[in-house]
């Protein structure tokens, strides 16, 4: 227990100087953090621009991608999304497929948070 007086230490009594201003843990992101994903999402307006992606498990459905969208882009209106073929994606419960997906707006993405 530490005297009323004395500073708590900010790192273990044994830690040297160097040791204590390195951080706890380092994340190690990939340059490219495309690599394994096999859904992408591209701006309708901007198809060669990659906004986002995922790696597809078990279980996602259209209706999360609708989801996951509207939490990364904010919308000046409504949206659909589009696959590779220009087909509308209907917000169901269908297994998502892999490929690509298109966001058609309305209005304009008012921000992202990409």
């Amino acid at each position: 227990m530490s005297s009323p007086t004395s500073p708590p230490s900010a790192s273990p009594p044994s830690a040297s100087p160097s040791e204590a201003s390195k951080p706890l843990y380092t994340l190690d992101i990939p340059v490219d953090r495309t690599l394994g994903r096999d859904v992408f999402i591209y701006d309708a307006n901007d198809p060669d621009k990659v906004l986002g992606g995922l790696i597809l498990t078990n279980g996602v459905t259209n209706a999360n991608l609708y989801a996951m969208v509207e939490i990364i882009i904010i919308f000046n209106g409504s949206f659909s999304l589009l696959d590779g073929d220009g087909t509308k994606i209907d917000r169901d419960d269908d297994p998502l497929r892999p490929g690509n997906y298109f966001i058609d707006v309305d209005g304009r993405f008012v921000n992202t948070l990409l």
